[in-house]
């Protein structure tokens, strides 16, 4: 095989190959949830603990994606997948073995660790695959997650009833080896593939976030924007650390609304199972909202993307914060849990839109040469924004209950996403990003 056959390979299989194995660890990743009521009776886990379950593993992707992320931009995206995958695997093994509520929070800050390395190689490599079309493609990444989230715990939401929690949990360790394949098959930088947008070109029009010299980046790590013909390049000079993005006030701006957006994720991710256990949902259910959650995001997921790359990411962003806004506040007034599942299928529309809207306005904002630096610092604060939710959730849902932990949610929200709004939409003097 030629090198421009085995180059026109690797194009084609990227995005089919990102997608495959994003659903294979997402669902790995998120099968121990519908397994907490019953982890709490075997192993005398605290709801408090269960918040510390969930925040643990948002830490650690938080580490990864904040620190890790720079080396998909110097040539090792397809080894942080690799090692992603692995690291996934080993978290489900030492949760299996788990004898006490502490193990469970060990085994999930490793596949949190590994799973954030993960996403990075995926994204950056799909941003540099086509630019143009980086919201569409993120847009898919993020479809694949949320599948993933729809089969794992509804998977084990149903094995539960046959099997013991440490069975399931050996079970997908073991699974979640074959995503290996399309990482070592198809996770390959495809050549000459990021190309800047110049001035005339009016595709980011609304997000507006590309000045002559191609994003941001130009002038931070020594790109001369000057010949915009000419594919941006990427490799050793990349700097180990993307917070000198965070010299942009836009920039700044889309992180809040991403981090805004990642509360909810945060605060009731892992008290979910208690909360539907709680208004009379058993098991099956609450496995089955969560795939019930995800199958709009899937559905939607490519049009928000596409919506992104033609109106701007900021304008899907906020779309979608009108739907979510709304159905957070009332999760704290439901006593049903068939409303409560009906009402999680139309939340997730507006997640689609805020989260794709969020991460292509970064995509459309910073050069494709730094697109694992850019998504790593949007989804590590993101995580931090979680993390810090999830910490408090099980404190909140012990002390107020549901008003309690969805109406502050929802007030959180609103509060950080209008800051990001103000700041994202700004042209200050001195903005890198704003057009000269």
């Amino acid at each position: 095989m030629s090198p421009q056959q085995r180059a026109h390979r690797q194009r084609r299989l990227l995005v089919p190959s990102v997608v495959a194995a994003m659903v294979i660890l997402s669902s790995a990743s998120f099968v121990i949830f519908p397994l907490i009521p019953a982890l709490q009776g075997t192993l005398g886990v605290s709801t408090a603990e269960i918040g510390y379950l969930a925040a643990a593993g948002f830490a650690a992707a938080l580490v990864a994606e904040l620190l890790v992320a720079p080396a998909a931009d110097r040539g090792h995206a397809r080894l942080m997948a690799v090692i992603g995958v692995v690291m996934v695997a080993g978290s489900l093994g030492l949760s299996a073995l788990a004898t006490e509520g502490w193990h469970l929070i060990a085994g999930r800050a490793v596949g949190g660790f590994g799973f954030g390395i993960f996403v990075i190689a995926a994204s950056a490599l799909i941003v540099r695959f086509d630019h143009a079309r980086s919201g569409e493609l993120l847009g898919r990444l993020g479809a694949a997650e949320l599948a993933g989230i729809a089969v794992g715990p509804l998977a084990s939401g149903i094995a539960l009833a046959f099997a013991a929690p440490s069975a399931i949990l050996a079970v997908s360790a073991i699974v979640v080896l074959l995503a290996l394949i399309p990482v070592l098959v198809g996770f390959f930088e495809a050549a000459h593939v990021a190309t800047p947008v110049t001035a005339g070109d009016s595709r980011f029009r609304h997000d507006d976030p590309h000045p002559p010299t191609g994003g941001i980046a130009a002038g931070v790590i020594g790109f001369d924007g000057t010949d915009a013909d000419r594919a941006l390049r990427f490799g050793a000079s990349a700097p180990r650390t993307s917070l000198d993005l965070l010299r942009s006030p836009r920039i700044i701006g889309i992180v809040l609304l991403y981090a805004a957006v990642m509360v909810p994720t945060g605060a009731y991710d892992g008290i979910w199972p208690r909360f539907m256990a709680d208004i009379g949902a058993d098991p099956v259910l609450t496995a089955a909202s969560y795939a019930l959650f995800a199958l709009p995001y899937v559905l939607v997921a490519g049009w928000a993307g596409r919506l992104a790359d033609r109106r701007g990411g900021v304008a899907a962003y906020a779309r979608g914060l009108l739907i979510l806004l709304p159905i957070v506040t009332l999760y704290g007034f439901v006593g049903n849990p068939w409303l409560a599942t009906g009402m999680g299928f139309v939340e997730s529309t507006g997640q689609a839109l805020a989260f794709i809207g969020a991460a292509a306005a970064m995509a459309h904002a910073v050069d494709p040469a730094r697109a694992g630096s850019a998504q790593g610092l949007l989804r590590g604060i993101g995580l931090a924004a979680a993390t810090i939710a999830a910490g408090v959730s099980g404190l909140a849902y012990e002390a107020g209950g549901a008003t309690l932990l969805f109406v502050g949610t929802a007030v959180t929200v609103l509060v950080v996403a209008g800051v990001g709004l103000l700041l994202a939409r700004s042209r200050r003097a001195g903005d890198p990003s704003a057009r000269s």
